[in-house]
């Protein structure tokens, strides 16, 4: 089995914002698609595990952005596992350009479940199969992420069919859409350079809610928080940081 898996990719109109790149939570949707094709290849596809009762949950996300793809501009995505921690594999990512230039470097934490027990599996023990490849694209232990402080500006969504996916669940590319959003109106005129996140709990279609955002040493660097309006509950943590 290959130990890892690249899929080129190309920018559509509806993928950029209004600099003319990439949308980022478009970019998480690449990486997920490019992701679900790897283990799709090596007969790990989610329609198989979804028959069983099994599903994967992101857990954290951090991505190093030096450049973003611009419209119409073909890009390659590299993936590969890179090891597993208690229940949680580690995934990472590369993004280069056609002279393969890396653009984007990231890694990420998955948490496989079985949906009908609600109970976490270590994924080598239920997919002793899977290749694993040791090197990282970015060394990340994922460390807890600080709580917001006093909010220095916040803004409110409420969750429609659309934002759903296969798992009745908000796609993870909204709960970012909405961090970002936040960091963006401080931050106008900037683009965001790094960026973690870590999903903590999820919403429901008809939910509010409720992205906050603080300062952290300066108005480049930002501590998110989504939190359910009526319950208070926290969906997401996130760090951004802005140039």
């Amino acid at each position: 089995m290959l130990k890892s898996y690249s899929e080129q990719r190309r920018v559509q109109l509806g993928e950029i914002g209004p600099g003319g790149t990439l949308k980022i939570p478009s970019l998480f949707n690449h990486l997920q698609g490019v992701t679900g094709a790897h283990s799709h290849s090596i007969g790990f596809g989610t329609v198989d595990m979804l028959k069983e009762g099994l599903t994967w949950i992101i857990s954290r996300y951090r991505l190093s952005i030096e450049k973003m793809p611009r419209l119409f501009d073909h890009f390659t995505v590299q993936t590969w596992r890179s090891g597993e921690s208690g229940n949680f594999a580690v995934r990472e990512f590369l993004v280069t350009d056609d002279k393969s230039n890396i653009l984007i470097r990231g890694t990420s934490s998955w948490m496989l479940l079985d949906f009908i027990k609600m109970k976490p599996l270590a994924p080598s023990q239920r997919y002793p199969g899977y290749p694993v490849y040791p090197e990282r694209a970015i060394d990340d232990s994922f460390e807890s992420m600080p709580v917001t402080g006093q909010a220095a500006y916040e803004k409110e969504f409420t969750i429609r069919r659309n934002d759903l996916d296969i798992n009745n669940h908000v796609n993870n590319s909204y709960y970012i859409a909405w961090i970002l959003e936040t960091g963006e109106d401080i931050n106008e005129g900037l683009r965001p350079v790094d960026i973690s996140i870590n999903f903590r709990g999820e919403a429901r279609y008809g939910d509010t809610v409720l992205s906050r955002v603080s300062y952290d040493g300066g108005p480049h660097r930002l501590i998110h928080s989504l939190t359910q309006k009526s319950t208070g509950k926290e969906l997401t943590r996130g760090i951004t940081e802005w140039r």
